[in-house]
C-alpha cells in the first residue's frame, strides 16, 4: 500500500516538473535611429541620460487563457535601448553627446509593454510605448510626451520575433516623431 503511494507521489512530482516550461530567452530590441540628410547642430554638447519608470520590468506578457501568464524580459532595459538609438540619432544631427555638457536631455520611459491574448488558433497583440523627453538648458526647460500604440490579430501563436517586431516598430515610430518634431528642434537650435 505504501509502495503505491510512493509511486503515485513520484509520478505526480515528475509530471509537474515535465509541465514546467523554461522561461523564454530575453528579447533583443533593435530600434532604428532616424538620420537627417544635413546635420545642423554644429557639434553642440548635450548630455543624454535615460530613466525607466515603467511599472513592469518585462517587455511582454502572454496570457494563454489559463492561470499561467508568461512574461518575457528584454535583453537590456528599454530605456537603455532607446538612449542608444537616440544617441546615434542626435549624433547624426550634429550633436556631441558627452557627460560634461551644461544642457541635458532625459528620456523617461513610462510604459513599454506588449500584451498578447493567446487563443487556440489565433492571438491578439496590443503594444504600447510612452515616454517623456525633458531638455534642460541654462535658458530653460522643454518637456514633451511621445507615445505609440498598435494592435494586431493573427493566426496561430505569437512568436518572440512577432513581439520584438511590434515593439521595434513602435520605437521606430517614436524616434521618427522625435526627429521630425519642429517644436523640439527649434528649442534645441535656439537654446543649446
Amino acid at each position: 500500500m505504501i509502495k503505491k503511494y510512493v509511486i503515485l507521489a513520484s509520478t505526480l512530482i515528475l509530471s509537474a516538473c515535465a509541465a514546467t516550461q523554461p522561461p523564454p530567452p530575453p528579447l533583443t530590441l533593435t530600434p532604428t535611429a532616424v538620420f537627417t540628410s544635413k546635420p545642423w547642430a554644429n557639434h553642440k554638447a548635450l548630455n543624454l541620460t535615460s530613466v525607466d519608470k515603467a511599472p513592469n520590468r518585462y517587455i511582454a506578457a502572454i496570457d494563454s487563457g489559463t492561470e499561467n501568464v508568461q512574461v518575457i524580459q528584454p535583453q537590456q532595459p528599454v530605456s537603455t535601448t532607446l538612449r542608444q538609438a537616440l544617441t546615434q540619432q542626435l549624433s547624426g544631427q550634429g550633436f556631441r553627446i558627452t557627460d560634461n555638457a551644461t544642457s541635458t536631455m532625459v528620456i523617461t520611459v513610462e510604459k513599454a509593454l506588449v500584451t498578447v491574448k493567446q487563443k487556440l488558433v489565433k492571438y491578439n497583440m496590443h503594444s504600447e510605448l510612452q515616454l517623456t523627453l525633458t531638455v534642460n538648458t541654462p535658458d530653460g526647460q522643454f518637456i514633451k510626451r511621445y507615445s505609440g500604440r498598435s494592435s494586431r490579430e493573427d493566426a496561430l501563436k505569437a512568436s518572440p520575433k512577432d513581439i520584438a517586431t511590434s515593439m521595434n516598430k513602435l520605437m521606430d515610430s517614436v524616434l521618427n516623431e522625435i526627429a521630425s518634431d519642429s517644436e523640439l528642434n527649434k528649442y534645441l537650435k535656439e537654446n543649446i
